[in-house]
């Protein structure tokens, strides 16, 4: 544990153009989410601003518990986590928010990037970067989404605490879940279907379980976890044969 303590706080930084990719994202992802702000009525310029710091308040905790996750995972593995922003996806993204008025959200934003610390990985076996260090890694960031999600969802529907903000919460949090798994490059979800199939087939159909069930008020990680589990048996022998990958 000190070594952990030790690995945090020596490393946990961030580089300064590292910082500006986070604070552009979170200023995309923000917009995104604010463009709409389900207002019927006239335009408010007020309610609008109000509603877009309320909306940046709520993206900055998620994506700092999102680079959090990968974070501390890659230090428990001896590695350096960077979060590498996706000019072209967050282009897509914001176009795409103005070409539906805000109605579907899509975020493209960015991912994961690993750095080899010799000294960190000293005595590792495989001592350099590989596809299950970067398959679990990128993992760690829509779980930490995940936990989010459920403390905000608990507040909402179970403690009734500020039940408008706490969905807002959950509902972006699910949003940055889905779009994270996605396989496809520059996002987490590459790094883990590359790591194996039946473990994103797994973690995917999970994660994403949880967020679709939240939709009808069904919250609740084991029935997640029972689908997922349900989804890897039958991808395992329908899809892979019954062999190993």
């Amino acid at each position: 544990m000190s070594e952990f303590v030790y690995r945090i706080r020596r490393f946990y930084t961030w580089k300064d153009q590292e910082l500006r990719d986070i604070f552009l994202s979170i200023l995309a992802i923000t917009f995104i989410f604010a463009y709409n702000d389900g207002s019927t009525q006239t335009f408010n310029l007020i309610y609008w601003i109000l509603n877009f710091v309320k909306v940046f308040i709520i993206v900055f905790v998620s994506f700092f518990a999102y680079d959090a996750g990968m974070r501390l995972s890659a230090l428990s593995q001896g590695y350096i986590a960077e979060y590498k922003m996706w000019a072209t996806g967050l282009g897509i993204s914001l176009i795409f928010t103005l070409l539906t008025k805000g109605q579907y959200p899509l975020i493209l934003v960015g991912g994961l990037f690993l750095h080899h610390h010799k000294i960190l990985r000293l005595g590792k076996f495989r001592h350099g970067i590989n596809t299950m260090a970067y398959g679990t890694i990128a993992a760690a960031g829509p779980l930490a989404n995940l936990f989010v999600m459920t403390i905000a969802l608990a507040l909402s529907k179970q403690l009734h605490i500020l039940p408008t903000f706490f969905d807002t919460v959950a509902r972006i949090n699910g949003y940055m879940i889905i779009y994270q798994l996605l396989p496809i490059p520059k996002t987490n979800g590459i790094h883990i279907f590359f790591m194996s199939r039946l473990a994103y087939v797994f973690i995917a159909v999970t994660l994403a379980s949880y967020v679709i069930l939240s939709l009808v008020g069904v919250y609740s990680w084991l029935i997640a976890f029972i689908i997922g589990t349900s989804c890897w048996f039958a991808w395992y022998w329908f899809m892979e044969g019954g062999n190993d990958i």
